[in-house]
């Protein structure tokens, strides 16, 4: 099975996250994507549970990847993954750890987030999707990303709400860490 969910997610991300978006002002949702799949950057941790979430995110600095992908059949409820990462990015931060998660959940709806415009690539979806994902990322990485993507008029079209969630949180974590 693991193999069979390799190539979902790579196809959710060529499909989808690699995909320029008028919404996104010609970005694609994912912008940095495509590059990091190119050059290996990318590893996939399936189905360990949430022990080999705590593991990976534990032995995080021992690898060179730009992004490790937990991908996860046997998942938890969304309020309690996302707890999860919103807990452990917490503690990171007050650690002084480099390390965010971002969760995906098949029961999380870009529509209701005010994310419709993230919906309009035909592909695998968010909902579609039967394992949830962490995507584990250096903090500082991400929120450099976020101040260039600011800069080109990427988020204009993002509820201020999300925005302040995604966006200036971590930039927040980053700051405090």
């Amino acid at each position: 099975m693991q193999s069979n969910i390799a190539q979902e997610i790579r196809q959710w991300s060529s499909e989808f996250l690699e995909v320029p978006s008028a919404s996104l002002n010609g970005l694609p949702p994912c912008p940095y994507a495509k590059k990091a799949w190119a050059e290996n950057k990318v590893k996939l941790d399936v189905n360990t549970g949430l022990d080999g979430l705590t593991k990976l995110i534990q032995d995080y600095d021992n690898h060179n990847f730009d992004m490790v992908i937990w991908a996860e059949e046997e998942y938890p409820d969304m309020e309690y993954l996302d707890g999860f990462c919103d807990g452990a990015n917490e503690v990171l931060s007050v650690l002084g750890k480099d390390i965010h998660l971002m969760m995906f959940h098949p029961d999380y709806s870009p529509s209701e987030a005010g994310l419709d415009f993230l919906e309009d690539v035909e592909c695998l979806k968010d909902s579609e999707l039967d394992y949830a994902m962490v995507f584990v990322q250096r903090l500082s990485v991400l929120d450099d990303a976020a101040k260039s993507l600011e800069k080109s008029g990427y988020y204009k079209h993002f509820p201020t709400d999300i925005y302040e969630s995604l966006v200036l949180y971590r930039r927040k974590l980053r700051n405090e860490g």
